[in-house]
């Protein structure tokens, strides 16, 4: 009853952000208002909060953590903002509506199926760490490499000048794999691993990561994961028991309390409150239902891709357009292809991959990772596991789920999962001599038992 009251209050905020924040700021973006048809907004109240009566509470399956991120952030934006946008006719918007919902009850599926028992090999713990350093270490010297005199450090505005020139500085370098896989796998790896354990230099060393890739290419992504890391790490250290209360309430309290200030200033927010809202309200809460609309709207009246925007597949099956999908969205809504609107996977590989059927069949697929995921790291922690794949769930709400098994490097963490023994990495000499000789109280203690 608690998490249903406050999803409904969730939702309830969501609206009067849209109508009070997202379409005044950010309507040049595309966040426009049409008032739809009460029918239909009863309808989108429905489909919203309706998962509620599903969602897990108690964490027993990291996947878990990215099932929750893709309600908060992909479902509930996709119910609403479509509607109010009006790119399509009402009925149009409606079967949309009512393909995600289902897409989602599949994708929630996999927790009805039993994790299959994998006897993972075993690694000296002293070989796995090492070569994770290594690894990590060689990742990033190829990326100082090849963009060392190319190294910046610029604000949210100005990342796509950055991006422009790291695309000329690394054409024919195949150094973009390095980005990813630091950007995906490595760095959420090194910090997940850190704050669990209670490694400060993994932390700190996966951090740093996420800068260098930041000043390489300016993914705001990666900087901001340190902070999504942070916040998942807190949020996880306490019981599982209460963990879907959690991941209900931390995002009403937010949505609750951002619009809270910005009623304070009078709808004047000042600069640092302005960003602040911007990376909040407009950029992980609300952008995946502008482009769930905009991919939408465009494949009605546009060809199909078919799977042929997937490296692979289009050997086989001919790729209709002249640039990316995301470049093909930005150049019709924006008059640009310097605008990459990469979208979600229900939105990039479902809707342009074959219409509201894709949909359904993507969620299928995702209900596989979902799974095989959960399988392969059945050994740990789940707390463990979800504070690792953060980043993750971060790219499946935000770009296609081949680029993120892929290039996006879920599938290297995943196998890197299944292969990692269980327990700490090792200490130094120092360390060890103060963990020995340190008594922990118990409020204390890590989330480990393994500390």
């Amino acid at each position: 009853m608690l998490l249903v009251g406050g999803i409904f209050a969730y939702v309830a905020c969501f609206e009067w952000m849209y109508e009070d924040y997202l379409y005044p700021m950010w309507g040049y973006l595309g966040f426009d208002y049409n008032p739809p048809v009460r029918i239909y907004l009863v309808l989108a109240w429905i489909l919203s909060v309706a998962p509620s009566l599903w969602m897990p509470i108690k964490l027993t399956r990291p996947s878990q953590l990215s099932y929750w991120v893709l309600y908060v952030a992909v479902i509930i934006p996709s119910m609403f903002v479509p509607l109010y946008l009006g790119l399509d006719s009402p009925a149009e918007i409606a079967r949309l509506m009512l393909a995600l919902f289902a897409g989602f009850a599949i994708a929630g599926g996999s927790y009805m199926l039993p994790l299959f028992r994998i006897h993972p090999w075993r690694i000296p713990r002293k070989l796995f760490w090492r070569a994770v350093a290594c690894v990590a270490t060689a990742l990033a010297l190829w990326l100082l490499v090849i963009f060392r005199h190319h190294l910046r450090i610029v604000s949210f505005f100005d990342v796509y000048d950055l991006r422009d020139a790291a695309n000329d500085v690394a054409e024919g370098s195949n150094v973009n794999y390095a980005f990813m896989l630091l950007t995906g796998a490595v760095n959420p790896f090194l910090m997940g691993c850190g704050l669990y354990y209670r490694r400060k230099w993994f932390f700190v060393a996966g951090a740093l990561g996420q800068v260098l890739v930041y000043s390489v290419g300016g993914t705001k992504g990666s900087i901001l994961s340190v902070a999504f890391i942070l916040g998942f790490y807190l949020l996880l250290k306490t019981r599982t028991s209460s963990f879907g209360l959690k991941m209900t309430f931390v995002p009403l309290a937010l949505i609750f309390g951002m619009c809270l200030s910005y009623l304070w200033t009078h709808y004047d927010p000042g600069p640092l409150q302005s960003i602040v809202l911007f990376v909040v309200l407009m950029r992980v809460l609300s952008i995946n239902g502008l482009l769930t609309a905009q991919y939408f709207s465009f494949f009605q009246s546009n060809p199909l891709t078919y799977f042929s925007h997937i490296k692979g597949v289009n050997w086989f099956v001919h790729y209709p357009y002249q640039y990316s999908v995301g470049q093909e969205i930005g150049l019709a809504t924006s008059g640009t292809t310097s605008l990459d609107a990469t979208a979600h996977f229900w939105a990039t590989d479902g809707i342009g991959g074959l219409g509201l059927p894709g949909v359904l069949l993507v969620s299928i697929l995702c209900a596989l990772v979902f799974w095989m995921l959960d399988s392969l790291t059945r050994r740990h922690d789940p707390r463990l596991i979800a504070l690792v794949t953060t980043y993750a769930a971060y790219n499946l709400a935000n770009i296609s789920i081949f680029t993120t098994l892929l290039s996006g490097g879920l599938a290297l963490l995943m196998m890197t999962l299944y292969l990692m023994p269980i327990g700490a990495p090792a200490l130094s000499g120092s360390a060890r001599w103060k963990m020995k000789h340190r008594t922990l109280m118990p409020s204390e203690g890590a989330i480990s038992s393994g500390v």
